[in-house]
C-alpha cells in the first residue's frame, strides 16, 4: 500500500463535504476528497431534500385541487399516479446528480470508507492518506428505534418512499418530526389510513408548541390519526400487516398496517472511522465533538461539518459548516461557527412550515428577554381571496432593542416568504422598521408588516 500526502483530507463527498473541498481549492490548497463506494452525489440530491420535495409536491398539487372546488373551477376526480411520481423523482434526481458527479469527479478522489490509522493518517480502499488537516462529513444514516419485534414487521424508511410504485392501503409512522408530518400527509392524500405516533406531547418537537399543533390541525384534517405521548414499545406480525402497541397518558393504543414508516431522527455516521486510533473524540450519540470553531476538541488535526456533528440536519447549514471547517483549518484565528444565522428551516407540508430564526424555547434557554406577537393569516386579503386562510405568522423581538430575533411561519408560501424573514433577522431590522417597510397588497408578505406593528 502506497502512501500519500495532502493538506487536507476531506472525508465524506456529500453538502459538507463539497463546500469543504470547494472552499479549500478557492484557497489553493492541496486536496484530496474520500468517499465511500456507494454513488456519489451525496443524501440531499439522491435521497433527501430535492427527490422528497419532488414526490411531496404531488400531495401538495392534491390539496390545491381540492381549493379549485372552494374558488368555484369544478375539476372532477383527482387520481395521484404513483409510477408517474417515481419516474420524474428519477429524472430530476439524474438531472441534479450529473451536475454535482461532475464536479466531485475534478477532485483527487479515493474510494472506500476511510477508517483513521492514526492521528494524522487514514486508509480508505488500497490508498493510506497522511494530511495536515482532516474536515469529516460523513453525514448521518438511518436507525431504527429500539421497538421489541420490530425486525419481524415489514418496515420502510423516507429512502423506500421515494422509489415505491405502489401506495399501501395503511400505514403506521414511527415520529413526529419534519418526515413523518410530510410523509403522514403525502399518504393521507394517497388515500392511506395513517397513524402518526410521536413520543413527545406535541409534533415537531423542535419548534414552538403552537407550530406543532397547527400541522397537527392539518394532519388531523387530511385523516391522519396523531398519537402524542405515545412510547411505542412492541411490534407484532399478523399476517403481512404490522402491529404496533404504544403506551400513552390516556392508556394503550394500537394501530394495525401494510407498513410501518421509521421516521426518527438520523444518528452520525462515525462506525467505520475509527475514531479511537484517530485520537477523534466522538461516538454514535454525539458525533463528532468539536469546539466553537469546529475543530475536535481532542486532536487539532481534524475538523468536522455537516450531519455528523449531530446538531439540526439542515442542507445549508452542512455547506455553511462545511466552508467554515476547511477556511479554519488553516486559519491562523479560526472563527467560531454562527450558528444563529443558520437555524432557520422549513417544512413541506399543507400549509407550509417556516422558522427563521430562533424559537421562543430557545431565547428562552439562552436567556433573551423577548416580545411575542402573531396574527391570523385570515388578516390579510391575499389569504382569503385564495382560499389559504389557514395558519398563521409568529414574531419575537429583544426586549431591550425591539430587534427581530425569531419568525414562525404557518401558512401557504410560508417557505417563500422565508427569505425576507431571513433578511430582516440577519440586517437586525427593528419591528418598527418592519411595520414601515413597503410590501405589495394583495400579498401574504403583508402578515409580516401586520404582526410588526402589534410590537412598536
Amino acid at each position: 500500500m502506497g502512501e500519500e500526502r495532502h493538506e487536507l483530507c476531506v472525508i465524506g463527498a456529500g453538502t459538507a463535504g463539497f463546500a469543504a473541498a470547494e472552499a479549500a481549492r478557492a484557497a489553493g490548497r492541496d486536496i484530496v476528497l474520500v468517499t465511500g463506494r456507494e454513488e456519489l452525489g451525496g443524501t440531499c440530491i439522491l435521497r433527501g431534500c430535492m427527490p422528497a420535495k419532488t414526490v411531496l409536491a404531488a400531495a401538495q398539487y392534491e390539496g390545491e385541487v381540492e381549493k379549485a372546488h372552494a374558488v368555484g373551477v369544478e375539476t372532477g376526480a383527482v387520481h395521484i399516479d404513483l409510477p408517474a411520481i417515481i419516474r420524474r423523482k428519477r429524472a430530476l434526481v439524474d438531472y441534479f446528480a450529473h451536475d454535482r458527479i461532475g464536479d466531485l469527479e475534478d477532485y483527487p478522489l479515493a474510494r472506500g470508507d476511510a477508517r483513521f490509522v492514526a492521528p494524522d493518517a487514514i486508509v480508505a480502499g488500497d490508498r493510506r492518506i497522511v494530511a495536515d488537516r482532516f474536515v469529516i462529513a460523513t453525514g448521518a444514516e438511518i436507525v431504527a428505534p429500539p421497538i421489541e419485534g420490530l425486525e419481524h414487521v415489514p418496515t420502510i424508511t423516507s429512502s423506500d418512499v421515494l422509489e415505491m410504485t405502489r401506495a399501501p392501503r395503511s400505514v403506521a409512522i414511527v415520529g413526529g418530526g419534519p418526515i413523518g408530518c410530510a410523509f403522514a400527509q403525502f399518504f393521507a392524500r394517497l388515500h392511506a389510513r395513517v397513524t402518526l405516533f410521536q413520543d413527545a406531547p406535541e409534533l415537531l418537537r423542535n419548534d414552538d408548541p403552537d407550530v406543532g399543533t397547527a400541522v397537527r390541525a392539518a394532519l388531523e384534517r387530511d385523516g391522519v390519526e396523531v398519537v402524542c405521548g405515545a412510547q411505542v414499545g412492541r411490534a407484532e406480525r399478523d399476517g403481512a400487516h404490522a402491529v404496533l402497541f404504544a403506551e400513552t397518558s390516556r392508556g394503550a393504543h394500537g394501530a394495525r398496517a401494510e407498513t410501518v414508516l421509521l421516521a426518527t431522527n438520523r444518528r452520525p455516521r462515525v462506525d467505520a472511522l475509527e475514531l479511537a486510533t484517530g485520537a477523534v473524540a466522538g461516538d454514535r450519540a454525539r458525533g463528532i465533538v468539536v469546539d466553537a470553531a469546529l475543530r475536535s476538541v481532542s486532536n487539532p488535526r481534524v475538523f468536522a461539518a455537516g450531519d455528523v456533528l449531530a446538531r439540526r440536519q439542515l442542507v445549508h447549514a452542512a455547506a455553511y459548516g462545511g466552508r467554515l471547517a476547511a477556511t479554519n483549518a488553516f486559519a491562523a484565528e479560526p472563527q467560531p461557527a454562527a450558528w444563529e444565522r443558520w437555524e432557520s428551516h422549513a417544512l413541506y407540508t399543507q400549509p407550509q412550515v417556516a422558522v427563521a430564526g430562533l424559537t421562543e424555547r430557545a431565547c428562552r434557554a439562552r436567556g433573551i428577554a423577548v416580545r411575542v406577537a402573531s396574527v391570523p393569516a385570515a388578516e390579510v386579503g391575499k389569504a382569503l381571496v385564495s382560499e389559504s386562510a389557514e395558519g398563521f405568522v409568529k414574531m419575537l423581538v429583544r426586549e431591550d432593542d425591539g430587534r427581530v430575533v425569531g419568525i414562525a411561519m404557518v401558512l401557504d408560501d410560508a417557505i417563500d416568504l422565508a427569505g425576507e424573514a431571513i433578511a430582516l433577522i440577519d440586517r437586525g431590522a427593528s419591528a418598527r422598521e418592519v411595520a414601515e417597510m413597503p410590501h405589495l397588497h394583495p400579498t401574504m408578505s403583508e402578515l409580516l408588516a401586520r404582526v410588526a406593528e402589534k410590537l412598536c
